[in-house]
């Protein structure tokens, strides 16, 4: 199973049809499409507003055709903007779809005045977190709080009507790890990133380990790390892995890895629990 799949209508590589096929080769009872929303700022890796609902009548067609074989789930990956919220959520095919993927891919500039240069993505190249990390002063440590910020908003944003996922909530460290601050800073990261994600688990169905850090960005472990997914289980916070596809040959890259690791720290009923939709 993956519900993080992204095709041609945003930044992945290949149509809804060729993951359908690779869904099924691999007997999977479930295939979630979540195509990046619309943001109220340029980026040729969201979808565009005008094929909204071309996406969902082709996502929800090819779940009518293949519904004795998989089930097929029309979604998006949706950004949070502190001060904005979800601006996605204007959208009606946005609001009427299967489930949503919550995601901090920017935070709030500081210094901005120009409101086209309002927020900072984080996740990008390491050249464009350095330009975050300017804004804040090269300050690492409020720069990482201003993302716990936005995350602790997002989490306990109640605007969002249907299944809500967190998307790799500790994203921000495939950036903020290359620095040579981050290391006194980790521990007290990871705690204060806990303490949002337990103290608001009411208000999200579960919380995604995406493996994309480990097939395409070179970790060795997932998004979140492992000892925080570990964290995460023993106190009952409910997780759901995703690949984050952007090509069918992902759609469960380096699963067998993941389940190998989640074995070896006596995290099995992770990859046993059957979610069911």
């Amino acid at each position: 199973m993956n519900l993080h799949t992204h095709t041609t209508y945003c930044d992945g590589t290949a149509s809804s049809v060729d993951f359908v096929k690779k869904a099924k080769q691999l007997q999977w009872d479930y295939l979630g499409f979540s195509a990046h929303a619309p943001l109220p700022f340029l980026r040729d890796w969201a979808i565009k507003s005008t094929d909204l609902d071309k996406y969902t009548s082709e996502i929800r067609d090819l779940a009518n055709l293949n519904q004795a074989n998989i089930k097929i789930l029309c979604g998006f990956e949706i950004d949070y903007l502190l001060g904005l919220g979800f601006p996605a959520l204007e959208y009606k095919a946005v609001q009427k779809s299967d489930f949503l993927i919550t995601s901090i891919h920017f935070v709030k500039n500081p210094n901005a005045e120009n409101p086209s240069n309002q927020y900072l993505e984080i996740d990008g190249t390491y050249s464009q977190f350095l330009l975050a990390l300017k804004s804040f002063g090269f300050n690492l440590k409020k720069l990482l709080q201003a993302f716990l910020d936005a995350t602790h908003q997002m989490i306990n944003d109640t605007t969002v009507g249907v299944l809500k996922i967190i998307g790799h909530v500790d994203k921000i460290i495939l950036n903020a790890a290359k620095t040579s601050e981050f290391g006194a800073l980790e521990n007290w990261f990871y705690d204060e990133l806990f303490q949002i994600v337990q103290t608001g688990s009411n208000s999200y169905d579960f919380l995604e380990i995406n493996t994309r850090a480990m097939y395409k960005k070179g970790l060795s472990s997932p998004y979140p790390k492992l000892e925080f997914i570990s964290r995460l289980h023993y106190a009952s916070v409910p997780l759901i892995i995703n690949s984050d596809a952007h090509h069918p040959s992902e759609l469960d890259g380096s699963y067998s890895t993941l389940y190998q690791l989640l074995s070896n720290c006596g995290l099995e009923s992770i990859v046993k629990k059957h979610v069911k939709f």
